[in-house]
Order: structure tokens, then C-alpha cells, then sequence
């Protein structure tokens, strides 16, 4: 009995062997390697191609998913990806907003194939979970016979309490969570929300590829109400309490002021999914992108694109009104948190100014941060930034 038992034993670790192996991974937060163990899903259905989670694992924050780690990963593997966990082995900076320099080092060097260099990895579906939490895909918000348009939702398995949520519209048109554009622009703020117990979203954008500055008008603010329906709706089966922040980035910028700007005005409902659910959003962070048509500095180089589709602006004028998220803007609203780089481009520079200015006019209150290290189109990784916007999403998010 003893022998067969010390096989079995022998066996187990044998098979785990096999599925699992240990590597380490240089962190930039801790200023040490960190233990990565990955596990291959049982069986490989893409042809060799993995979809990738990474799991983060022993974090600073407190853990707001109360379901094990072992029934999650599990599950993972089951769902056919290939799970790397990281283990930050409760390290102080482990949690926003230092993390965030990990967490752009790793998309870094997915990217350039530095981390999980014996498989192919799907660059398109790379996924950075924390622990406690679940990923739902391919959430449809609105069903476009040609571009069916969807989400992918983070969210914390059996909190303790319903969590907010943060949305936001993805930078890539063609891979709504595409690891290239994710790690080019330094977009760590889903990935370090859900580590601070928030659910994030990411939804497809509502303009298809090949992206060329244009945002179609009414047909995106359709699609974007859509999306927040959809994700309170969701949401209600998940545990979020329905508070939801949408947060935008370059061609995400005015999609997300868009939907504080038109909240209440009935002509942009009706489309999409889930219409007996509110529209409406609790918050809104907007960084660097277009907000209005109609002061553009004089040397602006997209000025012709846009008199080639809409026509001359002195001619066309409630047409070039119509596409900007800033001119639905007639009254106050709730706070809004703006930030955007020192060294972007003087057009992006002028449209901050003049969203600040509009705000200012109409005495909405607006708490906006100057990234003062030079590094272009890129989302923040300050971190007083990065803690003050932590702070707002904290303060209108919480019940």
C-alpha cells in the first residue's frame, strides 16, 4: 500500500512537471526577479498560437476576489489559454500606482518577444489578470451585421461587496485588448484598476479599421451608449454595483468625453443592446485627443481630411459641430479627471486647452494634471498621476 501510494505520489508531481514550468521575470517595481510559473491549457486548439493570461499573483492591494486562485486557474487552462502566474510575493509597491511601470514593462516585452519566448503568443488576446479575478469575452453590446461590435470585461469572482467599473474604448480598431497598441501607447490604467479591485472593460471601438480620425456621427455615440448598457447590464450578474467611469485615450478620447457630454439627451438612445438599462456614467478621464471641430489651430495637417468629408467649415458648420464630443457640452456636468503628456503634439495641446477653457465657462468642476516627463503620445505612468486618478476613480465609484 505504501509503495503504491508513494507511486501515485510520484506520478502527480510528474504530471504537474509536465504541465507547468518555472521561469523569472525582471521587475521594475521591486528591482528583482519574480517567479513565473506557466501552465499549458490540456489540450492546444489554435494551432499552436496561445491566447495569454497573466496572473498576479501576491499583490500589495487587498484582494477584493474571494474566489481561490486554484478554481480560477483551473478554469483558465480549460479555456484553452496559456496561464504565466506572477508571483510579487506581497511586495510594498506591488499595487497602483507603481505597478504600472511593471505592468507597461510587461506588454514591452510581449512585444518584443522577451517573455514566454518558447511559445507563439496571441498578440491579439493577452490578458493581465490579478488575482481573484475572472474574464468574460466577447460581450456583444451591438449587433452590426458587417462589425459586430464587443467588450471583454475584468472583473473580481465573488467580492465581498459590488465594485465599480471602469470602460474603456480601445485604441486598436482591429483587437479591441491588442497587446502592440496597448504597449506602444503605455496603457496600464485597465490593468492596474482591476489590481486595485475595480472591474474594467474594453470595448471594441465603434469605427472600423483602417482608422482615418473620423468618427462618424450619430452612429458612434449609438455604439458607445450601447456599450455602457451593456456593461451595467453584465455587470449585475457579476457583482459590480452599476457605477461606471469611461476612461479614453487618443481615438478613445472623445468616445469617452462623448458619453458625459450627450448624457441625458434622449436622441442618442434607442440603439443597441440591453435599452431598459441607463445610459448614463458616473465620471469620465479624458487624456490627450480631438474634443471639437471648430477651433483647430491654422496649420492643423488633418484640416483637409476633414473638408474633403464634411465639406468647408464656413460652409458646413452644424456638420463639423455634430463631430465634436465637446459641442453636446451646454451645462455643467460631473467632475472630470484630464491629463495629457508636456511633449504632445501642439494640436493636442490646443484641444486640452480648449476643453479646459469650456469647462472653466461652464463652471464644471475638472481636475486636470500636466505629465511633465516628456515621452509624447503615451498614457501616464506618474505616479502622483496615476494615485490621483486612482483617488477619483475610488471616490466615484464606491457606493
Amino acid at each position: 500500500m505504501k509503495i503504491f501510494s508513494s507511486f501515485l505520489l510520484a506520478l502527480i508531481v510528474t504530471t504537474l512537471t509536465a504541465n507547468a514550468a518555472t521561469e523569472t521575470w525582471s521587475s521594475v517595481v521591486t528591482g528583482r526577479e519574480l517567479e513565473l510559473t506557466i501552465s499549458e491549457p490540456p489540450t492546444n486548439h489554435g494551432g499552436g498560437v496561445f491566447p495569454i493570461i497573466v496572473y498576479l499573483k501576491n499583490l500589495a492591494a487587498t484582494r477584493t476576489g474571494m474566489e481561490s486562485d486554484e478554481t480560477i486557474l483551473k478554469d483558465f487552462r480549460a479555456a484553452n489559454y496559456l496561464v504565466a502566474t506572477l508571483d510579487y510575493a506581497h511586495a510594498t509597491n506591488a499595487c497602483a500606482p507603481f505597478i504600472n511601470r511593471d505592468l507597461g514593462k510587461l506588454r514591452d516585452d510581449f512585444r518584443a518577444k522577451k517573455i514566454l519566448v518558447q511559445f507563439k503568443c496571441d498578440d491579439a488576446h493577452i490578458y493581465i489578470i490579478p488575482e481573484g479575478c475572472r474574464l468574460k469575452r466577447d460581450v456583444l453590446y451591438y449587433a452590426d451585421t458587417n462589425r459586430p461590435l464587443s467588450l471583454d470585461i475584468i472583473y473580481p469572482s465573488q467580492p465581498k461587496q459590488p465594485v465599480g467599473a471602469l470602460l474603456e474604448f480601445s485604441c486598436d480598431n482591429q483587437n479591441r485588448f491588442g497587446n502592440t497598441s496597448l504597449s506602444i501607447c503605455s496603457d496600464t490604467l485597465l490593468d492596474a484598476a482591476a489590481a486595485e479591485g475595480f472591474a474594467v472593460a474594453m470595448a471594441g471601438h465603434p469605427v472600423a479599421p483602417p482608422y482615418k480620425g473620423l468618427d462618424a456621427m450619430p452612429d458612434c455615440a449609438f455604439r458607445i451608449k450601447a456599450a455602457v448598457r451593456t456593461l451595467r447590464a453584465e455587470g449585475a450578474t457579476l457583482g459590480l454595483n452599476g457605477k461606471i467611469i469611461p476612461v479614453g485615450f487618443s481615438r478613445g478620447s472623445g468616445m469617452a468625453l462623448m458619453l458625459v457630454t450627450t448624457q441625458g439627451k434622449p436622441e442618442f438612445e434607442n440603439h443597441g443592446a440591453h435599452l431598459g438599462t441607463s445610459s448614463d456614467v458616473q465620471g469620465v478621464v479624458v487624456m490627450s485627443g480631438r474634443f471639437t471641430y471648430l477651433d483647430l489651430l491654422a496649420d492643423d495637417h488633418m484640416i483637409p481630411r476633414y473638408e474633403k468629408v464634411w465639406g468647408a467649415r464656413t460652409n458646413h458648420l452644424e456638420t463639423w459641430r455634430q463631430h465634436g464630443a465637446l459641442d453636446y457640452l451646454t451645462h455643467a456636468t460631473q467632475p472630470l479627471f484630464l491629463t495629457i503628456n508636456c511633449s504632445e503634439a501642439p494640436d493636442a495641446l490646443h484641444q486640452m486647452t480648449v476643453l479646459r477653457s469650456r469647462l472653466a465657462e461652464l463652471h464644471s468642476d475638472a481636475e486636470f494634471h500636466l505629465d511633465g516627463e516628456p515621452r509624447g503620445h503615451k498614457v501616464t505612468l506618474d505616479p502622483e498621476i496615476l494615485a490621483a486618478m486612482n483617488k477619483y476613480f475610488k471616490a466615484r465609484l464606491n457606493p
